[in-house]
């Protein structure tokens, strides 16, 4: 199993909308499984689990492990290709054909964001939303091509837990971030527009 795939292909990054698939990849990163194993866990039928795997396996997300004879019935295993799937910035920009409804989904994850605010005692006027907006889909696409180029820059399996890889990548991904200025001064934009908003 790889540590990291990116995604560029906008066909293959529109099989994460759907919450069902996102569960199994998210089993079969961490288990071998098998579709009656995944429909349990996920309450989800059987005939339900392999149509999604098929699709899957198609992307070249997951891949049968083994096969396991019991009687007349052969029961497949499946594992994810990679610990982690990263769509690719440039899918969530729209810069690739075929990837307006990621960008969409992108730029409505930072409408949310934006919205989510207030729950953390940020209170944004109207009139700042669309300003702050274009601030995080900025920050957020700065994000996503740093994150892009450290995952790519990877020599070597990195032999550490899925929690432990995440920080890695987070901690290079900032670091990366850090020396850059147009990184820094949209922060203090941020931070002026969240102290306006307190």
């Amino acid at each position: 199993m790889k540590d990291f795939t990116v995604i560029k292909d906008p066909q293959v990054a529109k099989l994460f909308a759907d919450p069902s698939r996102r569960s199994i990849l998210h089993n079969l990163r961490h288990y071998e499984m098998s579709p009656y194993q995944l429909s349990k866990v996920l309450g989800k039928g059987v005939s339900s689990i392999i149509y999604h795997l098929n699709a899957l396996e198609k992307a070249g997300l997951v891949e049968q492990t083994r096969s396991l004879v019991k009687g007349n019935l052969i029961e497949k295993f499946y594992r994810a290709t990679a610990k982690m799937f990263v769509i690719s910035y440039t899918l969530s920009e729209g810069i690739e054909p075929g990837s307006e409804d990621i960008a969409r989904w992108s730029r409505e994850v930072c409408k949310s964001a934006v919205t989510g605010l207030g729950a953390f005692g940020y209170d944004v006027p109207p009139e700042k939303g669309d300003r702050l907006l274009g601030l995080v889909e900025r920050y957020s696409h700065l994000e996503q091509i740093a994150n892009e180029e450290v995952i790519t820059e990877q020599k070597a399996p990195a032999n550490v837990g899925h929690s432990s890889l995440k920080l890695l990548i987070s901690l290079l991904t900032n670091v990366r971030l850090y020396k850059k200025s147009e990184f820094l001064k949209l922060l203090d934009e941020i931070s002026a527009e969240l102290k306006k908003g307190v």
